[in-house]
Parts: C-alpha cells; structure tokens; sequence
C-alpha cells in the first residue's frame, strides 16, 4: 500500500486526476512518476538516497533497513550524511530536510516491488472472491484460523455483517472443516472444538459417509472407533451442540455417555462371543444388550448451556445470555456493530456488554490502568482504561461484570469491531437511571379517546422520576408538534416502558 494509511485517499485520487501530483524537488520527478509522487517502493527509498542524496548504494540499503527497523542511532547518522549529500548536488538543505523527513515517513511501510507486486495480486484475488463467493470464501478463512479462537470470533462477526449465517456444529451436516452449505450459510467445523481431535472427527465424517447419518449417541458409540471418539470427544460434541439433532437434550446425553460407551463395550463383547460360537463350538447362551432410555434428568438452563458452549467453542452460537438486557442495550448503545468502526464520527461512543479477559496493567508512574474485551450483542470491542478513569470505577472492572462504558473511539480497528478508551462505566442496573433524560411518545389524537388519556395519566402518575416527559403529535402536514411536559417527571424503568409499549405501540416510544 502508499505508505501511512492517510496517502491512500490520496494516491486514489491522483491516479484518477482528481488531484494535483506535487513533488517536493523537480529530481523526484523521474523516481516517483510512476506511483503519482508518492513513495511505495523500497527501491524508490534507495534511489532518492543515491540520486539525490549522493549516498552509495549500500549506504543507501543501511537506511531503507535502518527505517524500516526504526534504529534511530543510525536513521540519525545517515540522515546527517543525506542532507550533506544533497546539500553537494545543489539541492537547497530546508529541501533536502524536507525530502529527508519524506522518506522518514515513508520508507517503515515500504515492501520491496516484487513483495508488493505479490500482494497486490494476493489482495485482488482474495477481494474478488470475497465478493462473488462470500460464504465459500469466510469458510476458507475460518478454516484457515480454526487454532485461534480469537480470530475465528472476529471472522463470523464478519459474516453476520456479510448476512452469512454461522450454523451450530451439527454431527450429521458437520465436516472437519468449516463449509458452505449454501451461499448464506456456513456449517461450523467440528475440527474449531476444543478436545476434538482430527482423528475421532475423520473417523466419524468417514462412518456418516459410507453408512448414513447417526441416529442417537449409541447409534454413534456403536458406529465409530471407541479408540479415538472417547468419552472426553464425546462431552465437548454434546456442550457444542453437535449432537442436538439427534435423540434427548443436551443434559440426557451428557448423562448417557458412561451407559453408551459401557454398551458399545458389551455390544462388541456379544460379537466376538458370537464369532467363537459358531466357528468354535462353545455352546452358551448368548445374551442380548439392550439399549437403555434416556435418563429423566432436567435440561440445562439457558445459561448454562451457553456456557458450556462458550467453554467448548470459545463463544455463543445457539444463543447470547445478554439477550435478556437486549432493550437495555439497544436504546442506551450508541454505536451499531453492524457498521464500520473507522467510518465513527461520534466523539464519544457507548456501549454495553460483559467484561472479558480483565488485565491490569503498571503505567509509567506506577499506577494501575486495565485492558478488557466488552463483549457485546453485535460484536466485541477492545476497551483500555487509564489509571485515573481506573480509579475512579475499579469496583465495577471485573470479569462477568455487565457494564456501559463510555469513551474516544480509535480508529486504529486492528481487526477488532472497536476500540475505545474508556472514560464512564456504568452498571447496567444503573443505566436508565443514569443516562435517561426524557420519554417520548408519539400520539395520534384522532385515534386516543378520553379514556385512553386518562389511562395514560394515571399510568405516567404511577411511575414517578427524573425524567421529562414529551409528546409527539402529528398534523398531518409531516412536522407536528411537541409537548413538554412541566408538571409531570416519569420513571425509565422498563415495566413502564413495556406498559406504555402496550398503549400507544411499541414504535411511539422511545427513551433520549
């Protein structure tokens, strides 16, 4: 790419002509044509050193690699040793300092024109691909990063944006690695499971192709190599939902597991007692195991299956416990994960969610600063906390915690949904109370009888807060009017909320 990520607008818009191509001296002219004045290449850095600085060659490289490695003793040496050089060629010292401070910039993000010709090829074929084949594309590349969970949360993050739906592991549609089953969906790889190796798993796709799909978990212990799909594969199929198209919940299966694999056991035992029967001679009765029901055991809550996923898959995917706080969420956040994080043009962003992977950290006067991921309904972002802002909420920073934070966005995205410092953190039992300022509803008189408006003032009367209270009423002609309030403070409370929902439709009301 052209340098710093500030010159690509910038780049653009001089291939195109849509702006001027300046060059700091007229000798830059024949180096930097190509890429319209704006150095790209490694070999440009050289050139410029030796044309226009009267450095040699290897001289010349000690600087690309002293840039590119940020030496500063040498950058500093050789600098010197630029300006005189140029200063020798004619080249006024303020220019040469200027095109000196050019290359500077410039010259730690260069590639040489081989390497950047390679990734230009590279980025090209990876876009078209992600365009016309987007779920065949995302699978590749979840398949690709499958070791790291990490980036396998950030990857289906990015096809929720693409509208590309990451299904649940499933057994019998399931492979080893992710695929596309159509173009807007994907079947989660069994391979991303933790405790699931790829034997049991090639084992298992192997017996589904040549005899069918599985029917229940002992018609799999029974079908598959007890060698490699043990009881620990077994568990983590059952936690990451794989097994949930087959018979029982996820609870009766976890509980039939030593029943199964004790049955795959004695099932073996009979045919090789069988096998000696007829070829041997051993007269003796042959018993016949039967398959036992399912255990009557409760069904895992919401909550704890949801956990078990998280521990097997290193996230949600059947569900999110922050559903329940969805309302909570949505009317206090302020940033939609469905849009870009570098096109943020709020200064202060807010978002809710769980803190994750808690890190406190020293600063440089000693005091304590964190880093934490916020996990969030629509994606996640990176959280850094100075000391200060530490302090102040330290009791509210733990992991679990369900928490607002508030603060700059940056628009360094790293491949995360977002970045912020974060300045405000707020419980979200505190929330409503905390950032609301007015209730609004919007009323159609012609449709509201008296007795609706009564109704309406007994419940507002019931509900009493620190809110304002608003009114919107339309005329007809598209601008309305507002009503304020002055007598009446109302509560932001949710069961109000949700009354009021009920009344007026839930689309006429809204908190500010």
């Amino acid at each position: 790419r052209p340098g710093p990520m500030e010159n690509i607008d910038s780049f653009i818009k001089r291939k195109h002509g849509k702006k001027k191509i300046e060059y700091v001296h007229e000798a830059l002219e024949p180096i930097l044509k190509e890429t319209y004045g704006i150095i790209v290449y490694q070999e440009q850095v050289m050139q410029i050193a030796h044309e226009i600085g009267g450095m040699s060659l290897a001289e010349a490289d000690n600087l690309r690699r002293a840039m590119g490695k940020k030496i500063a003793a040498l950058m500093k040496e050789l600098g010197g040793k630029f300006v005189e050089g140029a200063v020798a060629k004619g080249t006024p010292k303020k220019t040469a300092r200027k095109i000196y401070d050019l290359i500077e910039k410039f010259a730690q993000y260069g590639f040489n024109k081989s390497h950047s010709t390679a990734y230009a090829y590279i980025a090209y074929q990876t876009a078209w691909l992600k365009t016309h084949y987007p779920a065949a594309f995302m699978s590749a590349n979840l398949t690709s990063e499958m070791s790291n969970i990490e980036r396998v949360v950030i990857l289906i993050n990015e096809c929720r944006k693409l509208e590309i739906e990451v299904t649940h592991p499933d057994i019998n549609v399931s492979d080893v690695n992710f695929h596309p089953v159509d173009e807007k969906t994907i079947s989660f790889g069994l391979n991303a499971i933790k405790n699931v190796g790829t034997k049991a798993l090639e084992n298992i796709v192997a017996v589904r192709t040549d005899k069918g799909q599985f029917k229940s978990l002992f018609d799999l212990c029974l079908r598959v190599d007890s060698r490699t799909v043990n009881r620990k594969v077994l568990e983590s199929l059952i936690m990451a939902g794989a097994l949930d198209e087959l018979e029982g919940t996820r609870a009766q299966q976890f509980n039939q597991i030593e029943q199964a694999l004790k049955y795959c056991q004695n099932s073996q035992a009979d045919t090789n007692r069988a096998q000696v029967d007829m070829f041997g001679n051993v007269i003796g009765e042959q018993s016949v195991v039967q398959i036992p029901p399912l255990p009557d055991v409760e069904d895992w809550s919401q909550t704890q299956a949801l956990a078990n996923e998280k521990a097997v898959l290193g996230m949600y995917l059947s569900g999110h416990p922050l559903l329940k706080y969805a309302d909570d969420l949505e009317q206090f956040s302020t940033f939609d994960f469905s849009e870009d994080a570098e096109q943020i043009e709020l200064e202060k962003v807010r978002v809710g969610g769980t803190i994750q992977e808690l890190r406190q950290h020293q600063d440089r006067k000693g005091k304590t600063m964190a880093f934490f991921k916020l996990e969030c309904l629509g994606g996640s972002a990176d959280i850094t906390v100075f000391s200060d802002t530490y302090e102040k909420y330290r009791t509210d920073l733990h992991n679990d915690n369900l928490v607002f934070i508030q603060g700059k966005p940056s628009t360094d995205s790293d491949f995360s949904d977002l970045k912020l410092l974060g300045d405000e953190v707020v419980p979200i039992a505190k929330v409503r109370d905390y950032y609301s300022k007015r209730i609004n509803l919007r009323i159609n008189p012609d449709d509201f009888s008296k007795e609706q408006v009564d109704d309406l003032f007994e419940l507002t009367s019931q509900y009493g807060g620190k809110c304002g209270l608003m009114f919107h009423v339309p005329n007809g002609r598209g601008n309305g009017k507002r009503i304020i309030s002055h007598k009446l403070k109302v509560s932001s409370h949710r069961d109000f909320l949700k009354k009021l929902a009920e009344m007026v439709g839930k689309k006429n009301v809204w908190v500010e």
